[in-house]
């Protein structure tokens, strides 16, 4: 928003320093200065139906036609129209005064430009330029129309202009000395090499980052930068002096053609750049509805009206320049990277746009800066989007190096991991033979009862080897025992102690064995997942314990009998 007011104040301080005071049109003093500004001094009349001629216009009742421009206008500048104009200024040159001298209207789109000047003799004489016509027919082969005039020193002239386009009709004209008008055109040919050269330098550039890098902002930007190559061209008048001096047709609808390619590549820059599919939606529809009025404009053009074209085109770049602004202030906002010299750049091509106006209808004075103020400003702008592309691949840069730094650190996790993995497969492979080679049966049993699993050792001793087991219940005598042990092992495990105990239990080939059972709950979270148990045969010590009981029992009853029995009875 600061941007916002810093230009407003800008525009108010050009508008206030270089908006002369109202005048109406007059005679124009001619001495020896290089170059006179003629724009404020013209008078008008203006043929709606484009009937008149020169004699004509010459007739007294024509004459008292002709007004004087507004007091509060600039320049001769009447929009687009179809109307013809004529615009009369009467030269008065002084004694000492050059008598040859050129005539510029610097604004190269104009369709006709038609000058009657005076010669040596006083006779009128007619001269003509204007897209209208092969380049090739122009009296000073120059990329403005420029012709010839002849003052008689000391002696007034009355020079008349018949202006006629199908565009916007704009006359900023500047009577030259030959001399300045060349020194001038070194200066702004100058100019122009050294704009159309980076021009060229940027959209090889860009060209090449997309190629590399495969972003398509990059491509759209290329796009922008030979539209705005081809608007240039077009407007400066160079496009019709060195590219097509012969193609008529197309040399009067390129200022439109180029106005709409540098606008529609704009739009798509600045959605693709911001991102504004994704974070403003409704602004990224309103752009593409205006890419849409453009090519609409564009059919228009090419097939049915140069003036309803540039009505259209006029009307959509007054819109698409507050939406860009607008496109960069949420872009700024929101953080984008870039943003801020999108925002920049934009507002020096608005600024130089006035200053450039200002100085086609004399407000503002001729020199390198003014006279050339879009290509400046228009540089500028393609150097800041630049810089803005800048922006934009070193964000890229750090999210690459980051997510570089990201993948290391992941890779060294994965690695780490593997190896705690394959430590803890083979603790677990260690483990599961010690279990799987145990001495002893080991059972892991859910909170139901069910089996989930048992090692060989278990399954031995149950001999169920090779058998699926659900539940211990089949190995009990009964369901009675089945049922006390359980109820016995829930209120051990309910108190986190260990349940022991010997029984009898029935192998599943019949065979009764004696076991050592112990069982412990499984606490996870503070919830019993389940028990382990822990089961050791110990038949054998029951049929030597049976045996040693009954062997202690013959020897006790034994003692006792021989203890009963007389000594002489042995």
């Amino acid at each position: 928003m600061r941007l916002g007011c810093w230009l407003g104040c800008a525009l108010a301080l050009v508008l206030a320093l270089g908006w002369p005071a109202a005048s109406f049109a007059g005679d124009v003093a001619i001495g020896n200065n290089g170059s006179y500004s003629l724009s404020r001094e013209f008078s008008f009349l203006e043929d709606a139906d484009a009937k008149l001629d020169f004699e004509q216009v010459r007739q007294q009742d024509q004459q008292g036609r002709f007004a004087a421009l507004p007091s509060d206008s600039p320049g001769p500048n009447f929009g687009i129209t179809s109307a013809a104009i004529w615009l009369k200024v009467t030269l008065r040159p002084a004694a000492d005064a050059p008598a040859n001298w050129l005539l510029e209207v610097a604004y190269a789109p104009l369709g006709t430009v038609e000058l009657f000047a005076p010669d040596a003799t006083g006779a009128y004489a007619k001269q003509s330029a204007g897209v209208f016509r092969p380049f090739a027919t122009r009296v000073i082969p120059h990329r403005n129309h420029v012709l010839p005039v002849t003052l008689r020193p000391g002696m007034a002239s009355t020079l008349y202009l018949h202006v006629r386009s199908e565009g916007s009709v704009t006359v900023p004209a500047t009577l030259w000395q030959p001399a300045a008008l060349w020194n001038h055109d070194q200066l702004a040919y100058g100019a122009f090499g050294l704009y159309f050269g980076l021009l060229i330098g940027l959209f090889i550039y860009n060209l090449l980052l997309y190629v590399s890098v495969r972003d398509k902002v990059y491509l759209v930007y290329v796009g922008y930068v030979a539209g705005m190559a081809l608007f240039q061209v077009t407007l400066t008048g160079l496009g019709n002096q060195f590219l097509w001096p012969d193609l008529v047709w197309w040399n009067s609808r390129s200022p439109p053609a180029g106005t709409v390619m540098v606008a529609t590549f704009g739009l798509l820059f600045a959605r693709t750049f911001l991102l504004s599919a994704a974070r403003t939606p409704l602004l990224d529809k309103f752009i593409l509805a205006q890419v849409g009025g453009y090519m609409v404009s564009l059919v228009v053009l090419l097939a049915y009206s140069y003036t309803l074209a540039s009505y259209l085109t006029t009307g959509l770049v007054l819109v698409s320049v507050t939406t860009l602004m607008v496109a960069g202030i949420f872009g700024v906002r929101h953080g984008h990277p870039g943003a801020r010299n999108f925002l920049i750049a934009w507002a020096v091509l608005l600024l130089s746009v006035v200053l450039q106006a200002l100085h086609n209808i004399g407000t503002l004075p001729s020199n390198v800066l003014t006279s050339n103020a879009v290509l400046f400003g228009s540089a500028l702008e393609m150097l800041l989007l630049s810089f803005a592309l800048a922006d934009r691949i070193n964000v890229a840069r750090r999210f690459k190096e980051q997510a570089q730094v990201r993948l290391a650190a992941e890779r060294a996790l994965i690695q780490a991991m593997s190896v705690s993995h394959e430590q803890l497969k083979t603790t677990l492979e260690e483990r599961e033979a010690i279990i799987d080679n145990s001495i002893v049966g080991i059972a892991f049993l859910t909170p139901q009862g069910r089996m989930r699993w048992a090692n060989p050792r278990m399954l031995d001793i149950l001999g169920a080897r090779g058998r699926d087991i659900e539940s211990m219940e089949p190995f009990y005598l009964s369901r009675d025992q089945y049922l006390e042990i359980g109820r016995a092992v829930a209120e051990r495990v309910k108190r986190g102690r260990v349940y022991e105990t010997e029984i009898r239990i029935r192998r599943l080939d019949g065979r009764e064995i004696w076991i050592a059972l112990s069982g412990k709950g499984v606490v996870l979270e503070g919830r019993v997942r389940g028990t382990v148990w822990v089961i050791v045969d110990i038949t054998r010590r029951k049929e030597l314990e049976e045996e040693l009981h009954e062997a202690l029992t013959a020897a006790q009853k034994a003692r006792e009998f021989a203890a009963t029995t007389p000594e002489g009875d042995e």
